[in-house]
Parts: structure tokens; sequence; C-alpha cells
């Protein structure tokens, strides 16, 4: 594997694991605040994103047939991110019963996909992975409402801690290459 610069600058990223790592601790001592936190940004990014769209909708689509929907679908963006900015329990809440049904319906579906592929070496383990989706997602139902103070939380804060891990370790493989290359640190 190339790393280029990497190889001198390794440290740099294997600073920012440590931070990240650092982060999603601090996130898992921390989980509802990091839950209502996420669903606020994402609030945030539907607010933003309902204007664009209906400015997009309201200058940029003038002879379009879809001119209308473009403008709808943009309103309807900044009615759920006021809607979030307004109740971020509430949004919290919902959004975690909606995972919830997800994780239950995509883990079904990986189950399905599994057993349709019992020819593949590694079906057992997508399986697995289907099994592990359904439980998740059962658990975050079977515990909600009280589930939305944990759920979105703990995926934020693991989803830390692993970017980070995965930035760990490509500095070091990255400091290994240099110091095979005879590149100094």
């Amino acid at each position: 594997m190339k790393y280029g610069e990497l190889k001198k600058n390794w440290i740099w990223l294997l600073g920012l694991g440590i931070i990240f790592i650092t982060l999603g601790f601090a996130g898992l001592l921390l989980l509802p605040l990091v839950s209502i936190t996420s669903v606020t940004i994402f609030g945030a990014f539907m607010l933003v994103g309902g204007a664009l769209q209906m400015v997009q909708g309201i200058t940029k689509t003038k002879d379009w047939k879809s001119r209308a929907l473009h403008i709808l679908m943009g309103a309807i963006y900044i009615i759920g991110g006021i809607a979030t900015f307004e109740n971020p329990i509430l949004a919290t809440t919902v959004l975690t019963l909606v995972l919830g049904f997800s994780l239950i319906a995509i883990g079904s579906i990986r189950i399905a996909v599994a057993f349709q592929n019992r020819d593949v070496s590694q079906w057992a383990l997508m399986t697995l992975s289907g099994i592990l989706s359904v439980f998740l997602g059962a658990l975050i139902v079977i515990q909600w409402p009280w589930s939305s103070l944990w759920a979105i939380g703990l995926f934020v804060s693991v989803d830390l801690i692993m970017s980070g891990a995965n930035f760990m370790a490509i500095a070091i493989a990255a400091k290994a290459e240099g110091e095979k290359s005879g590149v100094p640190a």
C-alpha cells in the first residue's frame, strides 16, 4: 500500500485517531446529550437543505414539470427542521423508533438474502449480521421511548471510536512502511 507523505506525517493521523476515540468514549458517558445534539444537527441540515431546495425550485426550475414538487419537498424539509428545533426531545424519540423498526426490517432482509445465498461460504456470517440487526432493532423498540436516551448517541459514539481506531491503524501502518523504506519520521 502506498502512503505517500503520510509516511512522514503519520503522527497527525495517530493524533486524530486518539481525539476521535476520546470523543467517542466521552459520548458514551453523555448518551442522552449526544442523541439530542445529533438530532438537532440533523434538523439544522434539514432546514438548510430545505431552504436550498426551495430556492432551487423557485429560481431554477421555471419550465420544469415538477417545479411545484421541488418547492413542496423543500417546504417539507423546512417544516421537519423547524419541528426538530422546536422539540428536539420528541424528534429524538420519533427518530429512535424509526431507527428500531428500520433495523428490524433491514436485519430480516439480510437474513433472507443470506438464506438465498447459502452457496456462498460466508452465508452464516451474513445470517448472524441480520440476526444482530433484528435483535438491536427489537431492543430499541421494546425499550422505547427510553431507548431514545441512548440509541442514537450510542451509534454516534461507537462510530467515533471505530473511526478513531481506523485512523490509528492507518497511522501505525504508514509509520511501519516509512521505517521499512527509510523515510524519517
